[in-house]
């Protein structure tokens, strides 16, 4: 499993390439989109283990509203059904973050930031959902 490396929002904005387009995966999130430049601050910051594991916990459930928002994307019958999906879904993951302890919504954002310049942070979080969502099942 790829990291998801873009924010929730650049998600939410992924969601509607174009008006057929149908909600993509987090793994090909970054390929899609085009996500703003990380700020100079996230190319060097440093996260605990207890910080990456809420991480873990957050991207998971960020991951499951997403799956339960596809299909609604896909079949909405406008860009208006498909931006009102979008809004309430990107809402969602935000509130999925916000309920996960010890992680704020900016600092997700910070770590799939830093994941995207930092290889090792990014296969060190690879690891860790592959085997959270392993033990999921």
């Amino acid at each position: 499993m790829m990291i998801l490396r873009t924010g929730l929002r650049t998600v939410a904005a992924a969601l509607t390439i174009s008006a057929g387009a149908a909600m993509i995966s987090p793994a090909l999130a970054q390929d899609a989109v085009p996500s703003p430049a990380p700020a100079p601050q996230a190319q060097t910051q440093s996260f605990d283990d207890q910080k990456l594991q809420a991480f873990t916990v957050a991207f998971l459930a960020v991951s499951d509203v997403k799956e339960r928002y596809t299909e609604r994307f896909r079949q909405a019958p406008s860009d208006d059904e498909k931006q009102k999906v979008q809004v309430e879904a990107t809402q969602e993951m935000e509130q999925a973050v916000d309920k996960t302890e010890g992680i704020s919504v900016d600092e997700y954002n910070q770590i799939i930031q830093s994941a995207q310049t930092d290889e090792a942070l990014a296969q060190k979080l690879n690891g860790m959902i592959g085997e959270a969502a392993k033990s999921k099942q």
